[in-house]
């Protein structure tokens, strides 16, 4: 088709279009009054305000960080300890294999978990032991009353013994963060 064509073909159906009834428009039109009635406009605050609250909110977050660190950015965290004590044959015991593979020879990715404290509550140095079990070498954080640990765990199974020394008494969440197993949260009370 020709330009001039489109255009008149155009115009046609233009011409022959319905035309809503005048009821259904005003109808329509007190629909979307109301409509716009109902939902105020949101506007942003103007930059007379949002630079200072900016400005202030970043100078709470670095006082605050100054708090909860000492003020003196040198000093880093002290290390939390934690031995890892594999147990010699204990996942045979269990009758699992340690290691599988997949069709193309590759090594799977290590599974497994952490089995709840023997004790929630403990005296203050005494330390807190928890189970573990893996089809393969793993490793995470550990974190206890402020203080962290790197965790290197080998495959099979054995023990966590997370020290409580010099840590304050009182209750504290132990966080456990390995890829291979859920999250692990326990409430740890340190007795003083």
């Amino acid at each position: 088709m020709e330009e001039r064509e489109l255009h008149d073909l155009a115009r046609e159906l233009h011409e022959t279009r319905a035309e809503p009834r005048p009821e259904y428009a005003r109808e329509l039109d007190g629909r979307a009054a109301e409509w716009l009635r109902e939902r105020p406009a949101r506007r942003l605050p103007s930059l007379r305000i949002a630079i200072p609250a900016a400005a202030a909110a970043a100078i709470a977050a670095v006082v605050i960080a100054l708090a909860v660190s000492g003020g003196d950015s040198g000093v880093t965290t002290q290390q939390l300890e934690v031995a890892v004590l594999p147990e010699e044959g204990g996942a045979q015991a269990l009758g699992a294999p340690l290691e599988s593979k997949d069709s193309a020879g590759a090594r799977d990715i290590a599974e497994g978990g952490l089995a709840p404290p023997a004790q929630r509550r403990v005296k203050q140095g005494e330390p807190v032991s928890l189970r573990y079990f893996f089809t393969a070498p793993t490793e995470g954080t550990v974190e206890l009353a402020g203080r962290q640990a790197k965790l290197e765990v080998p495959e099979g199974a054995g023990r966590l013994e997370i020290s409580t020394e010099g840590l304050p008494a009182g209750a504290h969440r132990l966080e456990i963060a390995l890829p291979a197993a859920p999250l692990y949260r326990e409430r740890i009370e340190i007795g003083g």
